[in-house]
């Protein structure tokens, strides 16, 4: 059973209760059926009333690698969908360690407050002097005051300020990035939270046979996480551009010119990275730490952070990626959504729709914009409320690249048709971890990366829903190898057998799989009671544009997507608008049938 902590602001009380990882696993999962239960799809998003839920998986706080990661659910205030985010680090295993198995927020403080859960109980200490600081310096205080192994979730001022696509920092440099959960703290004056476990350990029923299976497994996992051990994901710089798939201009180039300037292997790596970091019991260490000695900040940069500035806003000086990085952390922004805001607002400038002088490759203008974003000031005003929303204010919706709201990752769909699908079904928008369907585009297998059929079409799926049961695990998508997780691979066995060790109940691959169906269910009932039907599941006009690389015509062709689409909903059981069938809801989730 979960031990699930419920938070009201509003009257500064809290109450356990109890749900079973049996039906919904955990993480995003238990996360999505709570937001159900709660009736988070009738509310605002920036409105006491929206749940901010956080949990942790049924894995979590054991030495499994890769489970050590906790997901969080809400209505997105830059959608207005279902929100969602994933995070690293030790915050999966903390919660557990210190009694919450899951956090449902609700409610709005009258003032600045953090919360403290430790050893299971819940403390509401004030967080007035706070209040204003950025993220990193606000996680140095509360661990100077609960200690260096306390677990801690802080906004910046980005969301104070109710930036629609403010983050949530963990660890310094990770973050729950993606959708708006900082504005959604922000909104509920809540600065931070805080684990505090006396135990580092989790309950485990078989721990003989769990710790047997960690040591014979542990040769396997390192094999096959070499890549990410050697290159992080910043490799993908030097796959990207010469593959073709690396957007660049605001999504109108498929490789940067000089790219090589923000290459892992040639520029990176000897310049500025300093060492190899993990998360909690991962040997992968993918983590690449880098520092400007130029402009003197260390971040942990990734590859969606150099695609989204790097690439979409063409800066190739690595200094002022960084840079702009540092200032994402801190003031606690999406580097994701906030590299194609920047880039965006490039493209407006130069067509006039923007009041502003702004040029691509300019790091330092863009830097003093990124700030302008957090705290709201001038145009900035505008940008904080994401692509979507700045583009219709300015009427520049013909070159505003988002999916349900959602600015994209950093794989072009006309080069990576898998992708292509991704980004339509996203249940939160043009989110890459949706299927991981790069993965399968890049691999060359199922079909090549040009090829959008029925095999590409049948692997989107199962990869869809082995990314629910990893964000319900909470697993990490980088186990996909180790673990096994392509179409015909033994996944959800082997899942089903660690379950069994862990919790002492019996679970099949097959409970597994049923699971992750449910979950990808459940998210699609509630977007679909939030408006959301095979009208948003399509690409916006720009990404269907044909580009040209090296000599051929790269493209999404609208009748293939069509008919991907339909043999999508089939294999779902939805209807031709993308609307659950009944008999679909009934065979995984009955208590929701005519509901």
């Amino acid at each position: 059973m979960f031990r699930v902590i419920e938070v009201d602001l509003s009257r500064r009380v809290w109450r356990v209760g109890e749900e079973s990882a049996r039906r919904f696993l955990g993480g995003r999962g238990l996360g999505s059926w709570l937001l159900y239960s709660l009736g988070g799809y009738l509310v605002e998003p920036l409105s006491p009333g929206n749940p901010l839920i956080i949990a942790s998986g049924p894995l979590g706080g054991t030495r499994i690698p890769m489970a050590t990661r906790a997901y969080a659910v809400f209505r997105s205030p830059l959608t207005g969908i279902l929100g969602g985010s994933n995070i690293g680090g030790t915050l999966g295993a903390v919660m557990r360690w210190a009694g919450a198995d899951a956090v449902v927020v609700t409610g709005r403080s009258e003032r600045p407050t953090y919360l403290l859960i430790q050893d299971g109980r819940v403390e509401f200490r004030d967080a007035a002097d706070l209040w204003g600081k950025d993220a990193i310096e606000t996680e140095v205080e509360l661990k100077k005051e609960h200690g260096r192994n306390a677990a801690v979730l802080a906004i910046g001022p980005a969301g104070e300020n109710l930036v629609r696509f403010a983050s949530i920092n963990h660890e310094y440099w990770r973050q729950f990035g993606r959708t708006g959960g900082g504005a959604v703290m922000g909104s509920k004056r809540l600065k931070a939270v805080v684990f505090v476990a006396s135990r580092r350990e989790a309950d485990v029923a078989k721990p003989d046979a769990l710790d047997r299976w960690i040591r014979e497994f542990l040769p396997t996992f390192v094999e096959k996480t070499t890549a990410l051990r050697e290159g992080g994901t910043l490799r993908l710089v030097d796959v990207g551009n010469p593959m073709g798939f690396f957007p660049a201009y605001y999504w109108t180039r498929l490789s940067l010119d000089g790219w090589e300037a923000l290459s892992w292997s040639r520029k990176i790596k000897p310049e500025y990275f300093l060492r190899p970091e993990a998360c909690l019991y991962c040997p992968a260490a993918c983590h690449r730490p880098v520092r400007s000695a130029k402009l003197g900040v260390a971040v942990d940069l990734e590859y969606e952070t150099i695609f989204a500035v790097g690439g979409l806003a063409a800066v190739r000086d690595v200094d002022w990626v960084i840079k702009i990085n540092d200032i994402a952390d801190r003031l606690g922004l999406d580097t994701i959504s906030l590299g194609n805001v920047l880039a965006f607002a490039v493209a407006a400038s130069k067509s006039g729709k923007l009041p502003l002088d702004l040029d691509w490759g300019d790091g330092e203008a863009l830097a003093r914009l990124a700030e302008d974003i957090a705290y709201r000031r001038g145009v900035g005003d505008l940008l904080a409320e994401g692509v979507k929303k700045a583009a219709e204010r300015l009427g520049a919706e013909d070159v505003a690249v988002h999916v349900k709201g959602l600015e994209p990752a950093g794989y072009d769909p006309r080069a990576l048709k898998g992708m292509a699908l991704n980004y339509a079904i996203g249940y939160r928008g043009a989110d890459h971890l949706a299927t991981m369907a790069y993965a399968l585009d890049i691999s060359g297998k199922f079909g090549g990366a040009d090829y959008l059929g029925p095999e590409k079409v049948e692997a989107v799926v199962h990869m869809e829903n082995v990314a629910a049961a990893m964000d319900s695990l909470v697993l990490c998508k980088f186990g996909r190898d180790p673990y096994d997780a392509y179409p015909g691979g033994r996944f959800y066995d082997i899942v089903a057998q660690l379950l069994t060790w862990v919790t002492g109940e019996e679970w099949k691959g097959v409970d597994v799989k049923e699971a992750a169906e449910r979950i990808v269910l459940l998210n699609r009932i509630i977007n679909v009671k939030m408006g959301v039907d095979s009208r948003q599941d399509d690409l916006p006009a720009p990404l269907k544009k044909p580009l040209t690389f090296e000599g051929k015509t790269k493209k999404v062709d609208e009748k293939e997507l069509k008919e991907a689409l339909r043999h999508y909903y089939t294999l779902r059981g939805w209807d031709e608008n993308g609307i659950p069938k009944e008999e679909t809801v009934g065979r995984l989730l009955p208590e929701l049938q005519h509901a």
